[in-house]
């Protein structure tokens, strides 16, 4: 027995309920010590979260669990699957506090979210009302808030995601445990505050000696910060061992699975593994990755593989498989010598279009457009948009990027007409929304599409499969039978069984989902859609699948496509061009390879900085913003100027304009004079 602070060993866990069963974990062993942070990663349903409630003893009803859980507490090892309630309530929060993955779920609806921190406070670190208040405006700063006394009276629903779930770590961290279990963290943050979170989870490891159990399947943002990863697959661990040695040069088939399925900013093709994750009524005799795997022999589906030590010097590099593979993860591992991998069409989207007969008419023309939410008491505002203008020809895809608050959503409604500008134009195939009413406002509305970010909520839970997707067409007045039949075409299209026609929402999974808003948002024959954040919500396998259906869809050459995104490398896979938002205003803009590989705002360049890669990554200098920036400062001048490493006086006091840089556009003076600037010339 080791002096672990935490010793998972051979935990198994069936959740029964009437007339089902399911075998939710099946063995699993794990450990981690004071001072590291160790990955636990897999598809959704691999059993991840069940590992996470069992250490705070939050198993679902109906769960029956062997092995041990054991905690050191200070004074013993203790088995929390043997702890009675009183025990659990010292346990929880103290000893162990977990973020979870849904923090509106997670946060009373009805509290402050300063109240419900300055309460935990006070409960775990005994502080007075004016100190708890205190260190939770400190703890909201820590974690990137802006306005962090101000949020602390914000309810939870005025609240973006991502502040929300930032408010959720802070809820977390305050504890002072001695375990933190982070469930999916970053999900929805952009790759600066990723980056940022993430450092918080090493920062509470290395200085205040914490162990950190950091659950993800954001593969590439975690390998920066892990000590030993674990990787589960149908509720057994297949691997584990050094970050450096897994995420880098895995062995087993499904690792290396999860790893080619990850899209990296420079710009390799995915691999997407077919099937999915089975759902066992039992513990599995055999490898349970079997099914799935191009290298499965007689023996795989016999008999399960037990964790041993794998071949090499590697310390603590433990395996579960028959057949461990080596070598490149770029190497052919497909049963026929192939690698299967999804690419957006690499012919320039000009010579595309013209190829297919195409003009080179715009979808969607914006020029010069502000948006501004008005306060409740038509007291100041925020200017959400600031002379925004963008075009999107037929048989393009545009990708936008940028951080939390740049815009990015508030582009997407106006695109969709969901909101109006202040001022400026909003063409969709010449028609102007704003100067249409009625019937021909829904009919030029029929034109644009959204596939939205989360696909469940995007879906009436009172409407089945077939309602949600022939939406578009009762709109249009299409009769029923033609309905029918454009529903089960565009569900072939997709690759889903029209079993699925009479389910529910509840009844999908988050990647059948996501193809149901992609059948609904193609069924109208639309001539741009637009894609909000289409698999920020999805585990890797799952998008990699996605993103194969969303490739199709973007080729079609008489339809215009806008890819938002604050994952770099998924636009990167798609995008013809790229539009790079900032606090509203377009700073840069370009072809996709042109931005990515020499970009001219050091905002752009910043993205890339951060962006996080298990390849070569961003290859040019790096560039890290100094601080974090109040939508107030932006009003004059550059509105980086605040968080900028290369301002001037000019720069604070003087409006900067998109100007040609090359093949591309950039919205700063100084672009010219920043390679020198990098080189350490500040003479420049």
């Amino acid at each position: 027995m080791r002096g672990d602070l935490l010793s998972i060993e051979d935990l198994s866990v069936v959740i029964r309920r009437p007339g089902r069963q399911v075998a939710a974990l099946s063995g699993v062993s794990l450990h981690v010590n004071r001072g590291e942070v160790v990955g636990l990663v897999g598809e959704s349903g691999g059993g991840k979260s069940m590992v996470a409630r069992s250490i705070v003893g939050l198993l679902p009803g109906g769960s029956y669990a062997s092995g041990a859980v054991r905690f050191d507490n200070g004074d013993e090892q203790v088995d929390v699957l043997r702890m009675d309630e009183s025990a659990l309530e010292r346990h929880r929060g103290h000893g162990v506090s977990i973020c979870f993955q849904n923090p509106r779920g997670a946060l009373s609806p009805t509290r402050t979210v300063g109240r419900q921190l300055t309460d935990r406070l006070a409960t775990h670190q005994a502080m007075t009302g004016a100190q708890a208040r205190e260190a939770a405006r400190e703890l909201f700063e820590a974690v990137g808030i802006r306005n962090a006394r101000q949020r602390l009276d914000a309810y939870p629903h005025e609240l973006s995601g991502g502040m929300a779930q930032r408010v959720m770590i802070s809820l977390a961290t305050g504890c002072a445990p001695g375990l933190l279990i982070a469930d999916e963290p970053t999900t929805g943050l952009d790759v600066t505050l990723t980056r940022e979170i993430l450092r918080q989870f090493r920062q509470a490891a290395d200085t205040d000696r914490r162990g950190v159990l950091l659950i993800s399947h954001d593969l590439a943002s975690i390998a920066e910060v892990c000590d030993r990863v674990v990787v589960l697959y149908a509720g057994t661990v297949v691997e584990s061992g050094p970050a450096e040695r897994v995420l880098r040069r895995p062995a087993h088939p499904y690792t290396r699975a999860l790893l080619r399925s990850v899209p990296d900013v420079d710009g390799r093709p995915v691999v997407a593994t077919p099937g999915a994750m089975p759902l066992l009524r039992e513990a599995p005799t055999g490898c349970p990755f079997a099914p799935r795997c191009a290298h499965a022999i007689t023996e795989c589906t016999d008999r399960r593989p037990d964790p041993a030590p794998a071949p090499g010097d590697d310390v603590g590099w433990t395996l579960a498989c028959y057949q461990p593979r080596t070598g490149d993860l770029a190497e052919p591992e497909s049963a026929d010598g192939t690698v299967p991998a999804y690419r957006t069409d690499p012919t320039p989207t000009a010579e595309r279009r013209a190829g297919a007969d195409a003009d080179d008419r715009a979808v969607l023309e914006i020029d010069d457009a502000h948006v501004v939410y008005r306060s409740r008491f038509g007291r100041g505002g925020h200017h959400a948009l600031r002379g925004v203008s963008l075009r999107v020809a037929a048989g393009e895809t545009l990708g936008v990027v940028g951080e939390s608050g740049c815009g990015k959503s508030t582009l997407a409604k106006l695109m969709m007409g969901l909101v109006k500008p202040a001022s400026g134009e909003v063409r969709v195939s010449g028609g102007q929304m704003a100067k249409l009413r009625g019937r021909r406002l829904r009919q030029l509305r029929t034109r644009v599409q959204m596939v939205f970010q989360d696909p469940i909520g995007s879906l009436s839970p009172r409407r089945t499969v077939a309602d949600a997707i022939a939406e578009p067409l009762r709109a249009l007045g299409v009769p029923a039978a033609e309905r029918a039949e454009r529903v089960n075409a565009v569900l072939d299209r997709i690759e889903l069984d029209r079993s699925m026609l009479q389910r529910q929402p509840h009844e999908l999974s988050g990647g059948q989902a996501q193809r149901i808003c992609i059948a609904r948002a193609l069924i109208g024959e639309p001539e741009l859609i637009v894609f909000d954040e289409p698999t920020s919500a999805l585990d890797v396998t799952v998008q990699a699948q996605i993103l194969e259906v969303i490739a199709d869809v973007v080729r079609d050459p008489n339809r215009g496509s806008v890819f938002i995104s604050h994952d770099l490398a998924t636009v990167r896979s798609f995008a013809d061009r790229v539009v790079v938002l900032y606090l509203g205003r377009v700073v840069e803009e370009g072809t996709v390879d042109e931005v990515f590989e020499n970009p001219r705002h050091p905002y752009t360049r910043a993205l890339l900085s951060s962006a996080p890669s298990l390849g070569a990554g961003f290859a040019g200098d790096q560039v890290t913003l100094v601080k974090d920036l109040e939508e107030a400062d932006a009003a004059v001048g550059c509105p980086l100027a605040a968080r900028c490493p290369f301002v001037t006086d000019r720069c604070r006091s003087e409006e900067q304009q998109l100007q040609p840089y090359g093949v591309s556009q950039a919205a700063c003076w100084r672009v010219p004079r920043i390679p020198a600037l990098l080189k350490g010339d500040t003479r420049a």
